[in-house]
């Protein structure tokens, strides 16, 4: 009689069989492995690399909006600097509805922005006579105690502003169907905090920078330029010439990755020109 191993004359698997089997599951799994470190890294890139172009995409946006606003040629260029500059920034608007000579004291239709009441942060009204927009100071406001408009009932001004005026001229001419508009002197440049370099500013007197965005390369890097022109495209010193300006920012992400050059932050750059409202 022939004798059969096992039940149902089934075997088990051989030593030899089994070392097969985990050589080669052990070859697929450190394939697999091999493909998800390689698509972690590529992740990791990916975001680091999004990382810097959004930084720089916030901070285009941002400075070519503030600038693009402001007249070299009306004083709105306070100072010009290569890493930073300052200037007149445009915060709202509105329009003059009615007076109180005796004040004097304005109401204003359908103001929108910030109305502040120091000295860095007043008003331009623009004066029908001479055609042009004066600076003045916002010494108070307020919503209440409105009448309605000069030009009929039921057109209630949204706020009256009380304007401090050094002489008689800055307001002459200013009257109903005048525009104003409410302005802070702004500074943007760059500032250093925990060892990174970040895009700040400073609105009306503050001596800090407030956190824009970032990081920046460091300011040996270039990581924010400011280049002025006037109208013959020369480059010049002079703020009261300035017509156009060039912004160059060069931002690195924030974490790090590692490439093919080994571990580091991402990095890229942006230029931009930015007409200015002479």
């Amino acid at each position: 009689m022939q004798r059969r191993d096992g039940v149902g004359g089934s075997r088990g698997f051989t030593i030899i069989e089994l070392i097969v089997y985990i050589v080669l599951a052990m070859l697929v799994m450190g394939v697999v492995y091999s493909v998800l470190v390689s698509q972690m890294r590529e992740h990791a890139l990916h975001k680091e690399t999004m990382d810097a172009r959004e930084t720089l995409r916030g901070a285009s946006a941002l400075l070519a909006s503030e600038l693009r606003l402001a007249s070299a040629s009306g004083g709105d260029l306070y100072s010009i600097g290569a890493q930073s500059v300052v200037f007149r920034s445009v915060r709202g608007s509105g329009m003059i509805c009615d007076t109180v000579a005796a004040l004097p004291r304005y109401e204003v239709w359908e103001p929108s922005g910030l109305f502040g009441a120091t000295a860095d942060d007043s008003a331009l009204v623009y004066s029908q006579s001479n055609a042009s927009w004066n600076s003045v100071r916002v010494t108070q406001q307020s919503t209440t105690g409105l009448s309605d408009c000069a030009w009929g009932a039921g057109f209630t001004p949204g706020l009256w502003v009380g304007l401090g005026v050094v002489v008689p001229s800055d307001t002459a001419g200013v009257g109903i169907g005048s525009g104003i508009r409410p302005f802070q002197r702004t500074e943007y440049g760059m500032f250093q905090q925990n060892s990174r370099w970040w895009l700040g500013r400073k609105l009306g007197s503050a001596v800090s920078f407030e956190l824009v965005t970032g990081p920046l390369r460091s300011p040996t890097d270039s990581g924010l330029a400011f280049h002025y022109y006037d109208s013959t495209n020369a480059e010049t010193a002079t703020a009261a010439n300035v017509k156009r300006i060039e912004v160059v920012l060069r931002s690195e992400s924030f974490g790090m990755a590692r490439s093919s050059t080994g571990l580091g932050t991402r990095r890229d750059s942006l230029r931009i020109t930015v007409f200015l409202r002479n």
